[in-house]
């Protein structure tokens, strides 16, 4: 039914979470990566470690963008929606649930008047998610499958991230570099910083 024993390919490393609790506790970093300056229009973000990835960031088309790449809007629904899809799909090897289908939709809502500082009354962000589950489970009992919704919902980490939003600490540094000279010069004529948690 599975191409993978989800609990047999877990247990080892529950079991080794509950002896060492404080392995359980990660932190996943993600960066800019190089790209080229003289285009505002996209960037490159992801991590240049062991588990290296890059995702090339675009801006939406009504700001812009040309449409070509997802926007920072898309890559927050898109995690989202990946999460949600992989913790239906995690949950039911876990209970033994066929599964015959599995479609994750989240909606993001905007107000791009906020973003383009068009109206200082406008929110800046996303203004509501709408994430729509649908799962057709075949066979077994139709309360376990029900069970297995509920359990989904639950273990989300990224729906529990943004329902429950975690402290955020933002710093902003700047280097102010004479004219004429080079970008890398090691003392910059003045360098300020900023830092906000909300």
């Amino acid at each position: 039914m599975y191409t993978v024993d989800v609990r047999r390919h877990q247990a080892s490393l529950k079991e080794d979470l509950r002896q060492h609790p404080d392995r359980a506790r990660i932190a996943d970093t993600v960066q800019s990566l190089p790209s080229d300056l003289r285009d505002p229009m996209r960037v490159r973000i992801g991590r240049a470690d062991g588990r290296a990835f890059e995702i090339t960031v675009g801006l939406h088309p009504v700001a812009g963008g040309d449409g070509t790449l997802p926007c920072p809007g898309d890559v927050l629904e898109a995690a989202l929606a990946a999460c949600q899809e992989l913790t239906v799909r995690m949950v039911a090897a876990n209970m033994g649930l066929a599964l015959d289908d599995v479609r994750v939709t989240v909606t993001g809502t905007s107000d791009l008047r906020g973003t383009l500082a068009l109206d200082r009354t406008t929110k800046v962000g996303i203004q509501k998610l709408e994430v729509r589950t649908h799962v057709v489970v075949r066979g077994g009992d139709a309360e376990r499958a029900r069970r297995l919704l509920a359990s989904a919902e639950r273990y989300c980490s990224i729906l529990d991230t943004l329902r429950n939003p975690p402290e955020v600490a933002a710093a902003f540094t700047l280097d102010h570099v004479a004219d004429g000279a080079p970008a890398d010069a090691p003392a910059p004529t003045t360098r300020s910083e900023d830092s906000r948690r909300g």
